[in-house]
């Protein structure tokens, strides 16, 4: 019969005792990391911390800029890529010229017209892919005054959402505005328009955490 002395035992379960540490920490080490790059990484959430637009954790590639992403979205919705990437280049730079994230963006032209049609044209005259009302145009210092130009619409619905950003409460006030539904007498229904901006900015920017 063997025999195995007390010190030996100790030695083996101090051995077995670090090992799990080893392991414990690699493991830590490891998803701290992860964490960490996708901090540095993830940015594409609303910049107004009213629009409760929340963006998944995800690791994304530095590789592509905000304009690729938002145009990788928007060919979704056209097979006309020259127009998404149009869209997607004046979504980003007005965004950024009125600090508004181009997520919030996305989703407001999305709610207005997913067919992104640029010549679109509402029952009550609204133009363009934001829905730009003709009494706006001219006033807010873009280079043309024609709403069914690309660059131009968006320019204006950029600039009216900004203003209505600043002057509300929240960004879902603010959404209400944008949309004229005051009171909603005229359109019941408008009430829900800020949950459809807010819902459609959020798979946008999940969509745009997911390219490679």
């Amino acid at each position: 019969m063997s025999t195995t002395s007390p010190t030996r035992v100790s030695t083996r379960r101090w051995t077995r005792w670090l090992s799990e540490v080893a392991r414990f920490v690699a493991a830590a080490t490891l998803l701290f990391g992860g964490v960490a790059y996708t901090a540095l990484h993830t940015h594409l959430t609303l910049r107004h911390p009213g629009a409760l637009v929340t963006a998944p954790a995800a690791i994304v590639s530095p590789m592509l800029n905000e304009s690729d992403r938002v145009a990788s979205v928007l060919r979704r919705y056209t097979p006309d890529a020259q127009t998404a990437d149009r869209i997607a280049d004046a979504i980003v730079d007005e965004g950024h010229r009125r600090n508004l994230d181009p997520a919030l963006l996305v989703g407001v032209l999305l709610t207005e017209d997913e067919t992104l049609d640029t010549m679109a044209r509402s029952t009550v005259g609204a133009r363009g892919l934001m829905q730009v009302m003709p009494f706006h145009s001219g006033k807010w210092g873009c280079n043309s005054s024609n709403l069914f130009g690309i660059e131009s619409n968006i320019c204006h619905g950029a600039s009216v959402l900004e203003d209505a950003v600043k002057s509300a409460p929240n960004v879902r006030t603010a959404l209400l505005r944008y949309n004229g539904c005051v009171h909603g007498s005229n359109t019941p229904s408008c009430h829900s328009y800020p949950d459809k901006v807010i819902r459609v900015a959020n798979r946008a920017t999940a969509q745009m955490l997911a390219v490679n």
